[in-house]
């Protein structure tokens, strides 16, 4: 199977899998990882689990208080739409050295400015470089980078480490038992 096909491949976890052998599932893997952690990131950790327009001091009513329990609220809370491998992909960028780490989702958040309007991510490599602590902010790893990346070769070399950790890691045989443990 070529990279293309793996990508379209519905199972993550076929993918992972099949990367330990397949040096284009792996690259589809990477892919899909970077993808999902970019989602974490920019999507989910904004969900709202809804919550209602006024203040709620607690969820247990203090006798006497009348005061009731929001119960929507409470199975918001219970019911986050997290899978295993949104879990899986969360614990392996927090595998990644945070600087690495930062870089690669920098990457990958960026949009080549002729192909999107306006948009923040929208930038050059030299914009993203210029613009990396609101970009990081807005990712929520402002603080992953104690020492900004003073060029764009310096932030493309930190983030192909981390690709290359993934790829490694991926190969690794025992990858799938860590992924087990962290997904189950």
């Amino acid at each position: 199977m070529t990279r293309d096909d793996w990508q379209r491949v519905a199972n993550p976890w076929r993918i992972v899998e099949a990367a330990v052998t397949d040096e284009r599932a792996r690259d589809a893997a990477v892919v899909r990882i970077i993808d999902t952690c970019l989602e974490l990131q920019l999507v989910r950790r904004h969900d709202s689990v809804g919550y209602q327009p006024f203040s709620v001091t607690g969820n247990v009513p203090m006798p006497g208080s009348g005061r009731a329990i929001d119960q929507a609220m409470l199975a918001a809370e219970r019911y986050r739409p997290e899978s295993d491998w949104h879990r899986a992909c969360g614990w392996l960028l927090d595998q990644l050295p945070k600087r690495q780490a930062a870089a690669m989702m920098l990457q990958a958040a960026r949009v080549r400015p002729d192909r999107l309007g306006s948009s923040q991510w929208s930038v050059t490599a030299a914009q993203m470089v210029e613009r990396q602590a609101m970009l990081l902010r807005d990712l929520g790893m402002a603080d992953c980078v104690p020492t900004p990346f003073q060029s764009v070769d310096d932030l493309q070399k930190a983030a192909q480490r981390a690709r290359k950790r993934l790829r490694e890691w991926l190969a690794d045989e025992t990858h799938k038992q860590h992924l087990d443990e962290v997904s189950g």
